[in-house]
């Protein structure tokens, strides 16, 4: 159910070529433009992986059992799958810069005060994480939005791939300083520290950051769909309806959607868990089980830059868009899936053993690290369908995604509160 055409699906599409040949996206622009973009990334994962390594010191001050870890650890998803649909709308009505904005500015500002949140009771805390989830739901429709305009279709899986990057630089920064912190000076340190990196982003991005704009005043997507049609006056972006009832019905769509939802089943709840699995299980403390979890981050950015490589390759070649994108989906997949249900198959094994601790490790780097051929495949999908409303396709694709989140975080809080084992 992936598109099977080589055009967009659900609007006018925006030539990278035509801008290219009419001078109007000089390559070192459009790269600066992806470099922030994936700045904000970076930001956006650490505010993300800090609660997995805050939660070991926090359950035991504020005496958390497993299930109220795992709302908690839900929270941010609560909140992100709330605003993506909603970070589509407003990054296709005022384009990507505003939104991605103030989407850093609310979840980095919700990271300060978490500490003060969390001092009043869970229940605070909880609206403090939900609030940066909220935050953070913004985020990608509004970072799709400004590649989908800044890149062309030829250059884009690589993009793409740079934002993954970003996000795995995030997992691995997050990861690295937050046991730092948080044995220097204590976990509220460590909010406050990652809270102002944000702020400090948002400070260049106001000065730096902005959107793609033609010539003539108008969009890039403005601009092309005025010339596809033919119309001596162009009607804005901010103008134009936007086709809810053709993209709630886009079987490609819904076919990303499902992608999204599976993939995210699993990587959200390896993005949380693992800590706290290398902690528990394999009997690593604070600093051990973030060093260990820096490494599929590591390999995940190299795999997703080769990922994106490869795709933009195979297109060269003469591959169709949509064969590309179901092969690289399809082993961000399998790879995973074996890698995980192989640590499930080895939960019996005693952990006293050393091969009981380097063997999880090590297919759980190799699983996590597949992952990340996804950003060739369902994230690179959503410009694809559409270039002028790839902020909405993106935020309702990822919308599902977030509701994977809640539910993986979730479910594994309440199977490890029951007494289950970490296989299961």
């Amino acid at each position: 159910v992936y598109p099977t055409q080589e055009v967009d699906t659900l609007g006018e599409n925006t030539s990278g070529e035509d801008r290219e040949d009419k001078g109007k996206d000089p390559r070192e622009e459009r790269g600066l433009m992806v470099a922030l973009v994936a700045a904000a990334y970076v930001v956006w994962t650490m505010d993300k992986v800090n609660m997995s390594i805050a939660v070991l010191p926090m359950a035991a001050q504020f005496h958390w059992d497993a299930a109220e870890v795992g709302i908690i650890q839900s929270a941010l998803f609560w909140g992100y799958a709330a605003t993506t649909v909603l970070g589509g709308f407003l990054a296709t009505r005022f384009g990507g810069k505003r939104v991605l904005l103030a989407a850093v500015l609310l979840w980095s500002a919700m990271t300060v005060v978490a500490p003060f949140a969390a001092s009043i009771s869970t229940e605070c805390f909880i609206a403090s994480r939900v609030l940066v989830g909220i935050g953070e739901g913004l985020a990608p429709a509004a970072g799709i939005n400004i590649v989908a305009n800044w890149v062309p279709e030829a250059e884009r899986s690589r993009a793409i791939a740079t934002l993954g990057s970003g996000k795995n630089s995030g997992s691995i920064l997050g990861l690295l300083i937050a046991p730092v912190v948080i044995t220097s000076v204590g976990w509220p340190a460590m909010f406050y520290s990652f809270g102002i990196l944000g702020l400090v982003w948002a400070a260049v991005w106001a000065v730096f950051g902005k959107d793609y704009v033609a010539d003539d005043g108008l969009s890039a997507a403005a601009s092309e769909s005025s010339a596809a049609g033919g119309r001596e006056e162009a009607t804005t972006e901010e103008e134009a309806p936007i086709p809810w009832k053709q993209i709630l019905s886009s079987a490609p769509l819904w076919g990303v959607i499902v992608a999204h939802f599976c993939h995210d089943w699993g990587m959200y709840a390896l993005l949380t868990w693992t800590p706290t699995y290398l902690n528990q299980s394999l009997g690593f403390d604070l600093q051990g089980s973030s060093e260990i979890t820096v490494i599929p981050s590591v390999l995940a950015i190299a795999t997703a830059l080769l990922a994106g490589t490869v795709a933009d390759r195979l297109r060269d070649e003469g591959w169709e868009l949509t064969a590309v994108r179901k092969t690289m989906q399809s082993l961000a997949f399998a790879v995973p899936a074996l890698c995980l249900g192989l640590v499930g198959a080895l939960g019996s094994l005693p952990e006293a053993e050393s091969p009981s601790r380097i063997v999880p490790i090590v297919l759980l780097t190799l699983g996590i690290a597949g992952g990340s051929f996804s950003l060739a495949g369902l994230y690179s999908s959503h410009a694809d369908l559409s270039t002028k409303y790839s902020g909405i396709v993106n935020g309702v694709s990822t919308t599902f995604g977030a509701l994977a989140g809640v539910c993986s975080n979730a479910y594994a809080g309440q199977v490890l509160a029951r007494g289950d084992s970490w296989a299961q």
